[in-house]
């Protein structure tokens, strides 16, 4: 069998864009689980912690989330807001757009209102309006990363040839 048609039969050829799409897909989707599971579990148990408790409480959360959370979720929201430059041809401007967008929303939640959120809790202890504040902040990162997820598995689906996809 020729090259070439060994090259056609095996389907077309995939490249590191495809491989970045789904790591990125894999890290925005790990990240929405973490943000809901903050969302729906961890915030909301500040709430049950004791006055007296609560610092040390929060220092023991603070250090056991930058490898789990921190690390990834930051990669994710710059990876995400890098995706319309290195979206694979397949995937639409639009969907990109989408994704860089979630990206930097994402980003500016958390650096402009859930750190200082953080640091407020950190400096006046357990405080029912800034965990208010803070769940409002992750709200929309969460949200921002679940849609970011949902483009990305379109993208995956579009891009890999699944029904309705583009077609070379």
């Amino acid at each position: 069998m020729p090259d070439t048609a060994l090259a056609h039969s095996a389907g077309p050829r995939r490249g590191w864009r495809h491989l970045n799409l789904a790591c990125l897909t894999a890290l925005t989707a790990y990240s929405a689980a973490v943000g809901w599971q903050a969302q729906v579990v961890s915030y909301p148990l500040y709430r049950a912690v004791g006055d007296e408790e609560f610092a040390a409480y929060h220092q023991q959360y603070n250090e056991a989330i930058p490898l789990v959370v921190i690390v990834p979720g930051f990669a994710s929201f710059l990876a995400g807001m890098a995706f319309f430059w290195t979206r694979p041809a397949e995937v639409p401007r639009s969907a990109a757009v989408v994704v860089s967008a979630a990206g930097g929303t994402s980003l500016a939640a958390t650096v402009l209102r859930a750190i200082p959120m953080h640091n407020r809790l950190d400096d006046v202890g357990r405080s029912p309006a800034t965990i208010d504040s803070l769940l409002r902040a992750n709200l929309l990162r969460t949200v921002a990363l679940t849609g970011s997820t949902l483009t990305l598995i379109w993208s995956v689906w579009r891009s890999w040839g699944g029904p309705g996809a583009a077609r070379p």
